[in-house]
């Protein structure tokens, strides 16, 4: 470890987890019911403002991205990939990418300046930005030139504070220094940074070495109206809103889009509740969709993602987004879990799932119910039982082998639906009492296979091995969304260190 690495640790070892606990005095309980957040406003990072004067932006066009789609997303078990990583030569370094920034006044003594990256019939680009140094009092906002009016904002503070999560989890890294753009489903996309006045444009080093260039349709554009196709799934797949029954628990779930190494999946995850009904946004979805710090910093959840109507293939009016990521609490492989807190507050009508650790392993013909994102579709219910459990070992990239009637998952037997790359992570539900009991891994079952089996890790299981830690405390502290990072102070420090050495 050179200097600056030594020095990054130093700063980070004094860091504050912000995590509850469970004590020797304090036993978890093992079953919570579900709650729904209040009516509320949606994420207030993305603004509508009036358009006067902008910056004009450095452009850099990227051209069509080569590689066949089918090469890109094969139809494997898995995180969907909908996104490729591609370089960006023109702003691969600090001093490349200074050299497009083209500062002008804002007015009041404020500068700013603007890059505008493309790549023609991208369905959506996230800008890889490289944090070497970023005053605090800095502003980031990213929009399209189609649509100015519609814009992420977000301070320097914050997203210095997003590249402290990365390093005082995994170490000072260029992944971790990356800060990954919200997807606005457009071929291009700018970065606007405005410095208020006193504050020196030499204090900004940044790069954007790489994009993330979203081959697959994810949503509609406004243009196209709200009967445009959404990336439809395998016909055998069930809307969820026409199953009135766990109209409730569809509100818990998301689709989630993330970004690792530069490339995009969309996996699927779902809201939990905890004993003291904190309103905290503990999330649940799968080990091998997020299993690092970096990669759930760079996690983008899609709420109410259903249908308007039972089998109207239009979208709800109340989707929303949340763009902040995520805190990493948990992961292991063992269940394949991954357990998170988001970023941002869950949205206003949310439901925050019950679930069941209190009766260990589920018996054999058990009715369950998964909800999840199929290929990154809107909502799917997918009714079955449980057939068994086993135990399951990752053999190879996509690929698992599962063996014994005994072991940490359940395997899943589907009388009606199926799952599909996209479906990863979801939540099972029993069908008694509607409490989340797995979380899914992979399987082989499809609409032309009917018989083949899906295997969800035990979520008894993970919660007894680490969960409880979090959801299960009846007298712990911490609630809302809360950090577990550091006082702003020590990253700022940090990344001088790292500009001087």
């Amino acid at each position: 470890m050179g200097a600056a690495g030594l020095l990054l640790a130093a700063g980070l070892a004094g860091c504050g987890g912000g995590t509850q606990s469970v004590g020797a005095a304090d036993a978890p309980v093992l079953r919570v019911e579900g709650m729904t957040a209040p009516p509320g406003p949606a994420s207030g990072a993305v603004k509508t403002r009036a358009v006067g004067a902008l910056p004009a932006p450095a452009r850099i066009e990227l051209g069509v991205l080569r590689a066949a789609k089918e090469a890109l997303a094969p139809a494997a078990p898995g995180p969907r990939m909908v996104g490729e990583a591609r370089a960006v030569p023109a702003a691969a370094t600090a001093a490349q990418t200074g050299q497009q920034l083209h500062w002008s006044s804002a007015g009041g003594g404020a500068q700013r300046a603007a890059i505008s990256i493309s790549a023609k019939e991208a369905h959506g680009l996230r800008l890889g930005v490289q944090i070497t140094a970023l005053p605090e009092a800095a502003v980031l906002r990213v929009y399209s030139q189609a649509r100015p009016g519609t814009v992420y904002q977000a301070t320097g503070k914050e997203v210095l504070m997003h590249v402290l999560r990365n390093t005082q989890a995994e170490g000072d890294s260029a992944q971790a220094r990356t800060w990954w753009t919200p997807d606005f489903g457009s071929e291009e996309v700018t970065l606007e940074i405005e410095l208020p006045a006193g504050v020196a444009t030499h204090e900004v080093e940044i790069a954007i070495p790489s994009v993330s260039h979203i081959f697959t349709a994810l949503e509609p554009f406004p243009a196209d109206g709200p009967t445009a196709k959404i990336n439809e799934s395998d016909t055998c797949n069930l809307d969820a809103v026409c199953d009135t029954a766990y109209a409730t628990q569809s509100n818990a779930v998301a689709r989630m889009l993330f970004t690792s190494g530069g490339r995009t999946y969309a996996c699927t995850g779902t809201l939990l509740n905890d004993a003291q009904r904190s309103g905290t946004p503990y999330f649940l979805s799968a080990n091998h969709c997020i299993s690092s710090q970096t990669v759930a910093s760079t996690l983008q959840t899609d709420w109410f993602y259903q249908s308007s109507a039972c089998n109207s293939g239009a979208l709800s009016t109340r989707a929303t987004k949340l763009y902040n990521g995520a805190t990493l609490l948990h992961a292991s492989g063992s269940t394949d879990v991954s357990f998170m807190r988001l970023n941002d507050a869950a949205p206003g009508g949310a439901h925050f799932a019950g679930w069941d650790a209190s009766a260990g392993a589920l018996a054999t013909r058990t009715a369950i119910v998964g909800l999840h994102h199929p290929a990154g579709d809107m909502l799917k219910i997918s009714k079955g039982e449980v057939s068994g459990q086993t135990s399951c070992v990752v053999t190879a990239e996509n690929q698992f082998n599962c063996v014994g009637n005994t072991g940490n998952f359940y395997m899943v037997n589907w009388t009606s639906g199926t799952t599909q790359g996209g479906s990863s992570g979801s939540a099972l539900f029993s069908n008694d009492g509607r409490y989340v009991v797995g979380t899914l891994y992979g399987g082989s079952a499809s609409c032309t296979s009917r018989g083949a089996l899906d295997f969800y890790g035990r979520f008894d299981v993970s919660y007894n091995e680490a969960l409880k830690n979090w959801l299960g405390s009846q007298g712990g502290s911490g609630t809302g969304t809360g950090t577990g990072v550091a006082p702003i102070e020590n990253i700022l420090r940090v990344l001088r260190t790292l500009r001087a050495a």
